[in-house]
């Protein structure tokens, strides 16, 4: 949907998202209070996928996932953020596991520690892959998205 293709009743909210969005965009802030948890979700998936390496739109999503409450969405975020660091930036790692930890079940909490612990991809093959924007590709246009195979070369 675009300004000429948004009915004149929905316009009025059309300007506001586009405005939330701009305002997400030059923003300096890793934790954004007041912007719309579903926006900035959002908007945030599709930023990674078009720039995947850009480390505080990650931490929005991430953070924005967790004040949602959605779980699944959490996970591709942290997921993603790991493909993208590579192994490196343990403490960041394990700061937003911590920050994950209420709305993680067991099996996946594991997995992700174990992570952080070996840096071996392997253990986020097991998890649920879905709202991973890099790994599925489903909203990616960037030619740097992983491939799950690719796992095994990474670590």
């Amino acid at each position: 949907m675009n300004a000429l293709t948004t009915p004149v009743y929905e316009t009025d909210r059309f300007a506001e998202k586009l405005q939330i969005c701009f305002e997400l965009q030059k923003s300096r802030s890793l934790i954004c209070e007041h912007a719309d948890t579903d926006l900035g979700l959002n908007y945030s998936s599709r930023y990674i996928s078009a720039v995947p390496k850009h480390l505080r739109t990650h931490i929005r999503r991430i953070y924005f996932a967790i004040r949602k409450g959605d779980s699944p969405r959490l996970v591709g975020a942290l997921i993603d953020l790991f493909l993208v660091l590579r192994g490196k930036g343990k403490a960041l790692v394990n700061r937003v596991i911590d920050q994950a930890e209420p709305l993680l079940d067991k099996q996946t909490l594991s997995a992700l520690r174990k992570f952080a612990d070996t840096s071996d991809f392997r253990f986020i093959r097991s998890l649920p892959l879905e709202y991973s924007v890099l790994v599925n590709g489903s909203l990616s246009v960037s030619p740097q998205c992983f491939n799950p195979a690719q796992f095994e070369a990474c670590a």
